[in-house]
């Protein structure tokens, strides 16, 4: 076997360079502990921002971000819809539901005959409130005429339940309605403390409409279809979906982890400063060795070949030791955000394979120049020390 092919081999490089490494174990260790924190401070700002962001997304996703809620424009003829409108905006958005609500003050009375003001949302049946809101306690009525639907919070405040009556002032008329059932507290829109059918008042009007989807994607594209059909000249409709917060929530958190991780890279500058400063002095205190190298045949690239390789020693040791530090750090912020440690995302995993890969490259970057100029070394002027 050759010189050249013994040196080349993989083994004999890396075990030379391990070698070569534990002879300044001070200076080795402070230039792989430089590294030791950049890999740390990519894997947890990177993932452990991911987990954040995908956090809020679910919430901002559960508060209604497959609905679009729409209500009477600027140049819209009156502040509310008719039953008229109501079609032609169902004609717009094909298959999707269609829930149409209105609310309105009103006056609950007590049992001592107290009064309390309340907010009452009055929507066309109870087959449109399913599709909305989820029962917690009782049953919706299938043929809604004349029964109330309660808010969790309202029930619990005043210890309604599904049977009681309560009486209800609209428009000077006070009423007495059965309460039918007891909704479960949700975050979402236009949810009221009591809901009444929309035959309760003397007017059909509506105030607002929520037109339901399957995704956030098919929000956002039935939004669109609405503009475009009835705000081509005038704004007759607003028309709002949560999947533009979800863009600008997603770009500022997308910006500040950027920023982060350009602050971050700037450590990463400064390990490779340790590192080619670490391998300068190894290439200066082993001249004579290099010298002799090249006497008895080492080629260039050999000599480059085995300084590289105790560049990716050091990089790959901190890069290795600041992802196991990283990785239960990143696993506490998942179970934090996520509810499970384990729920790695594609991007959040990238971060950290990303962290162990930028820091074994920046080693070998800042170790190339050192290789260079030790390659490039005369060897009788080496050998003279």
């Amino acid at each position: 076997m050759s010189l050249r092919s013994r040196v080349g081999g993989l083994v004999p490089t890396l075990l030379s360079a391990v070698r070569n490494v534990s002879r300044a174990k001070l200076r080795s260790a402070l230039a792989a502990a430089a590294i030791f924190v950049g890999v740390v401070s990519i894997a947890v700002v990177g993932a452990g921002g991911e987990a954040f962001k995908q956090s809020q997304l679910e919430t901002v996703e559960s508060q209604g971000a497959t609905n679009v809620f729409v209500t009477p424009g600027e140049d819209a003829e009156t502040d509310y819809f008719t039953r008229e409108d109501l079609i032609e905006i169902q004609e717009a958005v094909g298959g999707t539901g269609v829930v149409a609500t209105t609310s309105r003050d009103g006056e609950w009375q007590r049992r001592a005959g107290e009064t309390e003001r309340v907010s009452i949302t009055y929507t066309g049946s109870a087959r449109m409130l399913r599709r909305v809101e989820t029962v917690d306690r009782g049953e919706l009525p299938l043929n809604w005429r004349q029964e109330a639907v309660v808010s969790a919070g309202f029930a619990e405040e005043h210890g309604i339940e599904p049977g009681d009556r309560m009486r209800v002032r609209r428009d000077g008329t006070l009423r007495t309605y059965p309460v039918a059932a007891v909704l479960t507290d949700q975050p979402g829109f236009g949810g009221g403390d009591v809901y009444l059918p929309v035959r309760a008042l003397e007017d059909r009007r509506y105030t607002q409409v929520r037109v339901l989807t399957g995704s956030a994607g098919a929000a956002e594209a039935t939004a669109e279809r609405l503009r475009e059909r009835f705000n081509d000249r005038r704004e007759r409709l607003l028309v709002f979906e949560l999947t533009s917060l979800l863009r600008l929530f997603t770009q500022i958190v997308n910006g500040i982890n950027t920023f982060l991780l350009g602050i971050v890279a700037v450590s990463m500058v400064v390990a490779g400063v340790s590192i080619a400063n670490t391998m300068l002095m190894a290439v200066i205190r082993r001249r004579e060795e290099i010298g002799v190298l090249r006497a008895v045949g080492y080629q260039r690239g050999d000599v480059v070949r085995i300084l590289l390789a105790e560049a990716g020693v050091l990089g790959g040791l901190g890069a290795a030791v600041g992802l196991a530090v990283a990785l239960p750090v990143v696993m506490a912020v998942n179970a934090a955000f996520l509810g499970s440690p384990f729920a790695f995302s594609e991007t959040a995993l990238g971060y950290l394979f990303g962290a162990f890969a930028f820091g074994v490259g920046v080693s070998l970057v800042a170790g190339a120049y050192p290789a260079w100029r030790a390659a490039n070394e005369r060897p009788v002027e080496a050998l003279r020390g």
